[in-house]
């Protein structure tokens, strides 16, 4: 039950720090393109903190910095690779285009993984 609900609490957590204020116009705007880096470290940071409240609260303090950090570093690599296939193929950039659904589903199935492997880390 324990990691239902974390998986549920992480799910949320990447809502609120991807589709809410957590994400500011800076962030979203070197997001798009995979630079500069500066802003998007602020939002995997975001994300890193937002994982590590949760976790904290379901598995203690230990735990909650490993899971915090691994999101920090596996949320700031993703968004930095899927803005730089946005850089490099600009025709993906065009929400007409079938590309770039392929591309945003990738990143999202890659987001999801993360936390499937958060958690499994997690009940080691």
């Amino acid at each position: 039950m324990k990691e239902l609900t974390i998986f549920i609490l992480l799910n949320i957590c990447h809502w609120i720090g991807d589709y809410t204020h957590a994400s500011t116009g800076w962030m979203l705007n070197a997001k798009r393109f995979g630079k500069p880096l500066p802003p998007i470290f602020v939002h995997a940071l975001v994300h890193g903190t937002l994982f590590s409240v949760a976790i904290y609260f379901v598995y203690g303090l230990d735990k909650a910095i490993v899971g915090g950090v691994f999101q920090l570093v596996t949320h700031f690599i993703i968004d930095v690779l899927k803005g730089r296939i946005n850089y490099w193929f600009k025709s993906v950039q065009s929400t007409a285009n079938k590309a770039h659904w392929y591309v945003f589903g990738a990143d999202q199935f890659m987001h999801q993984l993360v936390l499937i492997v958060t958690i499994l880390l997690l009940c080691k």
